[in-house]
């Protein structure tokens, strides 16, 4: 097996040809293969794998342990470039395309300059007012309720309703 760190879709297509005699192989027998380590490579290989199927170089099969890929024997139907010869077709491309200068955005019209007393203003207004603080009435202690004639309830405490019960 071969190690990649780089798993781009012709370095999946050239593990897949050179270890043809192991097929059919699993998603996880490839990344293993290709060297795809982390998260980010087993994605690429995924999106590989998914590119080599429907460009009919593979055929995914599902079965219990998961999807199977096979090589059907049909070639790439399409030239793997070189990074030197996708620069020039991009060249290319770019000298083709018809280059139309945007119409400058339309600002939005400025606010009015306000003074610092309109600011302030405006503030005040949208401030709430504070509520009105409800005057308490005066506490009155125990002594002073008895005196103006007040009586006062003593209630068992729930451990000692239990006490008596028992």
């Amino acid at each position: 097996m071969t190690t990649k760190t780089n798993p781009t879709p012709a370095t999946v297509r050239t593990w897949l040809t050179e270890n043809a005699i192991d097929a059919p192989w699993t998603l996880l027998a490839i990344c293993k293969g290709c060297g795809a380590e982390t998260a980010d490579q087993r994605s690429a290989v995924r999106d590989a794998l998914r590119y080599c199927v429907g460009a009919g170089f593979l055929t995914r099969t599902e079965t219990k342990i998961g999807p199977v890929f096979q090589l059907t024997g049909q070639g790439m139907p399409r030239v793997v470039l070189t990074d030197a010869e996708r620069k020039q077709r991009q060249r290319e491309r770019d000298a083709r395309r018809v280059r139309t200068p945007r119409p400058p955005r339309q600002r939005a019209p400025a606010a009015p300059k306000r003074s610092r007393a309109a600011r302030v203003e405006m503030q005040a207004a949208n401030t709430p007012v504070p509520a009105k603080v409800k005057a308490m009435p005066t506490v009155e202690t125990l002594e002073q309720f008895l005196a103006r004639g007040g009586r006062v309830q003593r209630l068992p405490t729930h451990w000692e309703q239990m006490e008596h019960a028992a």
